[in-house]
């Protein structure tokens, strides 16, 4: 994760740093409002670790996965939307119609209904 998307999305990820240090507060979190070198602070004091000790767990922590609540948060459907292109296949156009796939001429049967041959 980079720091400035935690910090656009910072109330979301409370929930995973709490879960992550479970010594904080949610209130107290919120109030760091993204502030990268204050939840060092925050985290070295509630924990009772040194300040190289919780700089190296925000660290671990930071470079982990996105929480889902966050990666699919509406404000951020643009983003999810273009980086589903990743996932076409190579030579596929996704503007594409369906002809290539041979069927979209013959209508429909009613269901339950075969052809007639």
């Amino acid at each position: 994760m980079q720091w400035t998307a935690i910090q656009r999305n910072w109330p979301a990820f409370t929930e995973a740093l709490m879960q992550r240090f479970p010594e904080t507060e949610e209130n107290d979190l919120l109030g760091l409002e993204g502030d990268r070198a204050a939840l060092v602070s925050y985290v070295a004091e509630r924990q009772t670790l040194s300040a190289a000790e919780a700089e190296r767990q925000v660290k671990e922590w930071e470079q982990g996965a996105v929480p889902a609540d966050v990666a699919m948060d509406e404000t951020r459907d643009g983003e999810n939307i273009r980086a589903s292109a990743a996932h076409i296949g190579v030579g596929e156009d996704v503007y594409a119609d369906d002809r290539n796939f041979g069927d979209d001429i013959e209508a429909d049967h009613p269901v339950g209904r075969k052809p007639s041959s």
